[in-house]
């Protein structure tokens, strides 16, 4: 990194399962100090990091916990720093989209929870973020919450997904607690449907806290 002597270092490093070779603290927390150690070694001028909705310390999920620490690495860096929390992220090369497709061409019928709830937000709207904040140096020392102008529950954004892949199948609305007894099944998948993070992830709204700008305030959309 000193070699290539960059001016923004943007970190996207991020994992919604973890493996026995990376946990939620090695890649959200300890890469993020590593790189906030080369990019003080570089000199670089801003840090922009990737979080998501939901991080906090006490949060049910490790992967919020793991991820607040990340932000917490970076606020404490003493470099100029813009962190953005992401609710689901909508397009094309989502990996919700990949799964759900190739769940598709064997399962019927789907369920989610209907009391789960998001807010998602469009991939091109979260890119064109990240830009702005590399490029504009008056954009730092902030926190941003990237959502969209709608909040659905996780039956609608499943079967809104799967349209989008180009399948028309049913889905379930059930409440959340129902999915808790059936996550020792889904954990014999090999890509299983939901696992005991994703279910604790859900417990609170993926949705704006209203605390901090969003979208519209660093983008200038009406």
């Amino acid at each position: 990194m000193a070699e290539a002597g960059p001016e923004v270092v943007i970190n996207l490093l991020g994992i919604i399962r973890e493996t026995p070779a990376a946990s939620f603290d090695l890649v959200h927390a300890e890469y993020t100090r590593r790189l906030l150690a080369g990019a003080r070694a570089a000199g670089v001028k801003k840090f922009v990091q990737m979080s998501a909705l939901g991080a906090a310390p006490g949060a049910p999920s490790a992967y919020h916990r793991s991820k607040f620490s990340g932000e917490t690495a970076v606020r404490e860096s003493g470099l100029p720093f813009v962190i953005f929390r992401p609710s689901f992220i909508s397009g094309p090369g989502q990996k919700l989209r990949g799964e759900l497709s190739a769940l598709a061409r064997f399962v019927p019928v789907f369920a989610a929870p209907s009391d789960a709830l998001a807010a998602p937000v469009g991939i091109e709207e979260v890119a064109a973020c990240f830009a702005r904040a590399a490029a504009d140096a008056s954009v730092k020392n902030e926190i941003f919450e990237l959502a969209g102008d709608r909040v659905v529950n996780f039956r609608q954004l499943i079967s809104e997904t799967l349209r989008a892949a180009g399948f028309n199948r049913p889905v379930i609305g059930l409440p959340r607690k129902m999915f808790f007894p059936l996550l020792p099944l889904f954990s014999l998948f090999p890509e299983p449907p939901m696992t005991k993070e994703q279910y604790l992830m859900t417990a609170s709204p993926n949705v704006p806290s209203g605390k901090y700008r969003g979208v519209k305030d660093l983008l200038g959309r009406s």
